[in-house]
């Protein structure tokens, strides 16, 4: 566990880098004016990023470990079975976290990254299902498939467009088929 007075420079240094991520493309941000944003010297930055893309690669891994923490309880089938309460829980963490995430998902400059996190997201999620569910291409694809589709929800829609009813259109159509109409 990493000492409170650390974490908490992290998070300013993190909510510096959303905030300019939010006002201009990654390649235009500097050391110098997330640091300046930060309120904190070039060299605490430093003692705790290699660089912007560092600080990048950091935001975007506490995103996956958080959605993986999400996805974590249940097995391949229950994913399915439970997708309103992850797709809930999913929209709870990025309701709280909005103006440290939606900055790094809407950033067309990190959308390579982007796919990073959906890759990483995904292995973590298959790390977790049975080896035949895993080796099971179709498995894979349902997992790859409703993993991008939350990513893609949260990058294209404001949250007010992802209420309660929703979330339970979405998970209905997810666990009983597109072509379905009720």
């Amino acid at each position: 566990m990493k000492d409170r007075r650390v974490r908490k420079t992290e998070q300013a240094i993190q909510a510096a880098f959303a905030k300019l991520l939010s006002e201009k493309s990654m390649e235009n941000i500097t050391v110098k004016s997330l640091c300046e944003t930060a309120d904190i010297n070039k060299s605490t930055f430093y003692l705790h990023y290699k660089d912007i893309y560092d600080c990048a690669d950091r935001l975007r891994d506490t995103i996956v470990d958080e959605l993986s923490a999400v996805f974590a309880p249940y097995n391949f089938a229950d994913i399915i079975n439970n997708f309103s309460a992850i797709l809930e829980n999913i929209m709870d963490i990025f309701e709280k976290n909005r103006e440290l995430y939606m900055p790094y998902l809407k950033s067309p400059s990190l959308s390579a990254s982007l796919c990073k996190m959906k890759q990483l997201i995904l292995e973590k999620v298959l790390a977790r299902v049975d080896d035949k569910d895993r080796s099971n291409g179709i498995s894979r694809c349902t997992v790859s498939f409703v993993i991008s589709g939350i990513i893609s929800v949260l990058e294209q829609h404001e949250f007010a467009e992802i209420n309660h009813q929703a979330i339970l259109a979405l998970a209905d159509k997810v666990q009983n088929g597109f072509a379905c109409h009720k």
